[in-house]
């Protein structure tokens, strides 16, 4: 069974700033929750963005499920929230998940079925009728239940739980928790290192464009220290 997602030497250069990727070689499992870490600047969203194909990689290579990332075919499995979701505010919740439906190849009552699952997993089902009227939070979760439709075999989730509420957040965790359980994969970028030390069997961190770490967390944690100390001290170690 090939891994979910598999990069090897994966640079990003940019002409006008020093950020981007310089050789990351990682290696997601089918099933697995994993969180990509760093600081701002780090490379993380260059990374989500090579992966998509939102960005074409200077050199390397990335394979999801044994399949050239670059093939449109290896892609229709994917699922994306984005760092900032953005919707037309003139359209109903119902009538977004209905367009992003039928982008994926989804109709008739099987599409109206998954959208009515999705906005009640997310707590939208009696959400305003215009996402004008929507918080930055709701607008967060309607993303998640964009993502989600069609059940994914990969769900990439970019800082899922900014602009979230507690209820909200632990929303999001259910629908993490409901990813893995049907076999799924997810990759998550977030600052929250409690709810990654929560969610995630792997983790890697990132800095400057380079890995500096990778591995489950219980290989990563030492007994008695938490995931956030050991970040700290790995991008401090790393200097500048």
């Amino acid at each position: 069974m090939p891994p979910a997602v598999e990069v090897e030497s994966l640079v990003k250069h940019y002409r006008r700033s020093r950020r981007g990727l310089n050789g990351i070689d990682l290696t997601v499992g089918q099933g697995e929750v994993f969180a990509l870490l760093g600081p701002n600047g780090a490379g993380k969203t260059t990374f989500v963005k090579c992966l998509l194909g939102l960005l074409q990689p200077t050199s390397g290579s990335i394979s999801l499920f044994g399949d050239a990332a670059g093939n449109p075919a290896a892609r229709r499995g994917v699922g994306f929230v984005p760092e900032t979701p953005r919707f037309p505010d003139f359209l109903s919740p119902r009538e977004v998940l209905r367009l992003h439906g039928r982008l994926i190849g989804l109709e008739g009552g099987d599409l109206n079925r998954m959208i009515d699952e999705r906005l009640e997993a997310v707590d939208l089902a009696d959400a305003p009728n215009r996402v004008r009227a929507f918080s930055k939070g709701m607008i967060r979760r309607l993303a998640v239940a964009q993502a989600l439709l069609g059940e994914p075999r990969l769900v990439v989730l970019d800082e899922p739980t900014a602009d979230l509420d507690p209820l909200g957040r632990r929303s999001v965790r259910n629908q993490i928790a409901a990813v893995k359980e049907r076999g799924a994969t997810v990759i998550l970028n977030s600052h929250l290192l409690s709810e990654v030390e929560r969610l995630c069997d792997h983790v890697a961190i990132v800095h400057k464009g380079r890995l500096l770490a990778d591995g489950g967390i219980d290989e990563l944690v030492p007994e008695g220290q938490d995931l956030e100390s050991v970040f700290v001290d790995l991008v401090e170690g790393a200097g500048n």
